[in-house]
C-alpha cells in the first residue's frame, strides 16, 4: 500500500466510524436528551430528518417541545442526517426512525429491508416559478429550467407538469441538472435560467420577491411526501415502541393543526423567516399534513415506478410490499382517534 494511503479494506471501516461518530456526537449534544422522565422510565430513541424544511421538523419537533414523545416513554432525541446516509444509518442500527419517502422508496427498489410505518405529508411540496415574464408553460419553450437529479422525484414532476402543459421535456426545453432547492433558488434569482422547481420556504420567498407561480405539481401529479421509514424487521420487533411514536407524531400533527399563531411563531424562528413568510409556511404545511398518518398507495406506487424505472429494476414492486401500517390501524382504533 503506498505510504499514506488507505487501502480498499480500510475505507469503508473508516466511512462506518465517520458517520456513526456524526450520529452520536449528535446525540450526545442534543439537549433533549437531558429532559424528561429519569433514563429508567423511558427508552431512548433516534430521530433523523433529512432537510430543515416545512414538511417533516415541525411534527418532530413540536412532539419534542409539548412533551408528546416523552409522554408515550420515549426520549428521542432528532438529529439531522443528509438523505440516502439516513436510510444506511436506519440498517446499522445508528438510527430509529427516519423521516424520509424518496429515500426509503429508492433503497426499497434495490433490496434494502425498510418499511414505511406512517405519513406525515399526502402531498409534495414543489412548485415551478419562473422568471416575472414567463406567465404560462407555452412560454418557457425553448428556456433553461431549473431542476434536480434525471430520474428523481422533482425531476419527474418538473416533467409531468410540462407534458401535462403541452411540452415535450426532451425538446421544447433545457432541463438542467442544478442540485437542491437553496441552489436552484439562487439561479432562478441570478437570471441563469427562466424557471425552477421550489419547495417551502424557498417558494414563498420567491413569490414576495415577485417571481411567477407557473405551476404546482399537486395540480398535475399528486404524489405523497415524507413518511417514517424503520428498518423492516423492528415491526416484528418493537410494535408497542412504534404505536407509541406514532401515537406521538399523531398528537404533534394535531396540535399543529390547533394552534395556528404558537406555529408560524414556532416556524418563524426555527426557520428564520419572517412573519408574513412564516404564516404562508403555516398555511402550506396544513395542506400538506397527512389527515391520519395513513399513507395514499397510489401515489406511492408512482414513485415506487420511478425508481425502478431509475434503477432499471424489471421485476414488479407494489407499493404494498414496502408498507407497513399494523402499528398505525391499531392506534387510529383507539378511543379518540378516528374522527
Amino acid at each position: 500500500m503506498p505510504e499514506g494511503g488507505i487501502s480498499m479494506s480500510t475505507r469503508p471501516k473508516r466511512i462506518f466510524v465517520s458517520v456513526s461518530t456524526f450520529i452520536l456526537v449528535c446525540i450526545l449534544t442534543d439537549p433533549a436528551r437531558a429532559q424528561g422522565p429519569p433514563a429508567s422510565t423511558v427508552e431512548k430513541i433516534v430521530v433523523s430528518y433529512p432537510s430543515r424544511s416545512i414538511t417533516s421538523f415541525p411534527i418532530l419537533e413540536t412532539a419534542r417541545q409539548k412533551g408528546f414523545f416523552q409522554k408515550e416513554g420515549l426520549n428521542a432525541s432528532i438529529i439531522y442526517v443528509r438523505g440516502g446516509i439516513d436510510i444506511k444509518a436506519l440498517i446499522t442500527g445508528d438510527i430509529d426512525y427516519a423521516a424520509a419517502s424518496t429515500t426509503a422508496i429508492t433503497a426499497f427498489v434495490a433490496g434494502v429491508p425498510v418499511r414505511l410505518v406512517m405519513s406525515y405529508n399526502a402531498h409534495v411540496d414543489q412548485v415551478l416559478f419562473a422568471q416575472p415574464k414567463y406567465r404560462s408553460l407555452a412560454q418557457l419553450k425553448g428556456q433553461p429550467i431549473g431542476s434536480l437529479n434525471p430520474g428523481g422525484l422533482v425531476d419527474t414532476l418538473l416533467r409531468r407538469i410540462l407534458m401535462q402543459g403541452g411540452l415535450q421535456p426532451e425538446r421544447d426545453v433545457v432541463i438542467l441538472n442544478m442540485g437542491g432547492t437553496p441552489e436552484r433558488y439562487a439561479a432562478l434569482r441570478s437570471g441563469s435560467v427562466a424557471a425552477v422547481m421550489l419547495s417551502a420556504p424557498h417558494s414563498f420567498r420567491a413569490e414576495k420577491e415577485g417571481f411567477y407561480k407557473i405551476a404546482a405539481a399537486v395540480d398535475y401529479v399528486d404524489v405523497p411526501g415524507t413518511g417514517i421509514a424503520v428498518r423492516a424487521d423492528r415491526v416484528k420487533k418493537q410494535p408497542g415502541q412504534i404505536k407509541r411514536f406514532i401515537r406521538a407524531s399523531l398528537r404533534a400533527i394535531e396540535y399543529i393543526r390547533e394552534n395556528r399563531s404558537e406555529m408560524t411563531q414556532m416556524i418563524a424562528h426555527e426557520f428564520g423567516m419572517d412573519q408574513e413568510i412564516a404564516a404562508l409556511a403555516y398555511k402550506q404545511l396544513l395542506e400538506l399534513l397527512s389527515p391520519d398518518g395513513r399513507h395514499r398507495m397510489d401515489g406511492l406506487q408512482l414513485i415506487v415506478d420511478i425508481a425502478r424505472a431509475a434503477q432499471k429494476v424489471n421485476r414488479q414492486i407494489s407499493a404494498p410490499q414496502l408498507v407497513d401500517e399494523a402499528p398505525l390501524e391499531e392506534v387510529l382504533r383507539e378511543p379518540g382517534w378516528l374522527r
